[in-house]
Formats: C-alpha cells, structure tokens, sequence
C-alpha cells in the first residue's frame, strides 16, 4: 500500500482512540514512527483548574509495527471497525487497570504493545451469493 494509504489508515485509528473517554478538553492524538514502529499517543485530560498547564492528564501509547498497520491497511472497512473496537478496549482495560491499583488512582499511563492477534479478523461465517 501507498504511504498515503497507510497515513489515512494511522488517521483513522487516530480518529477512533480520540473519543474514547470523557474530558473538559479536547484529547490529542498523535503518531510518529521511529524505525520499523509506529508510536500512537492518546492524551486527555482527567481534572483541569483555572491555569490549564497544572491539567491533570492521561496518556496511552500503543506500539504498532509496521506488519501490523500493513495487516490493518488491508482489511475491508468493517473489519477495520473491529480492530479499531479492540483497540479501544485494550486500551481501556489497561487504563482501568493502572488505576484501580492501591494508591495509583492518579496514575494512568500507560505504554501497550499490540499484539498481532488483534489484527485477526475472520470471514462472516456465511457468504452471501
């Protein structure tokens, strides 16, 4: 696939992660690649004040390499949608996680790496002629 084809794919799982959970700011979403990975950074903020650089943020970083968003690229676009559903969940499951150990409330950051079972999308079990 094209560089812009992968770029647009990045994009929509960027798109996907950016409404993932509340907050009284806008999340940010960012994607950078250093050698064969693929870095997707999810930022939002979880308690905001009057002087919004003491927010208190959240950030989730998943780790992609290149096979895996190569995979994703060339899955039809309802498979794309459950990649994107798994994705969110792994990423939820890890925040919840990291935040519901005792005394680590505050903390939710957290790094993932992918694994490559989350880009496994069966057929319908059925096809329809």
């Amino acid at each position: 696939m094209n560089t812009i084809g992968l770029s647009q794919r990045i994009e929509e799982i960027e798109l996907a992660l950016a409404g993932m959970f509340e907050s009284p700011k806008a999340p940010t979403v960012s994607a950078y690649q250093e050698g064969s990975t693929t870095y997707l950074t999810l930022s939002w903020v979880v308690e905001t004040g009057r002087d919004t650089t003491l927010d208190a943020r959240c950030i989730a970083t998943l780790k992609l390499v290149d096979a895996q968003i190569d995979r994703y690229a060339l899955l039809e676009t309802a498979k794309r949608r459950i990649v994107q559903d798994r994705l969110k969940d792994l990423v939820r499951r890890h925040v919840d996680a990291s935040r519901a150990k005792p005394a680590s409330s505050d903390d939710c950051s957290v790094e993932l790496e992918v694994d490559d079972a989350v880009f496994d999308v069966p057929d319908e079990p059925y096809s329809m002629l």
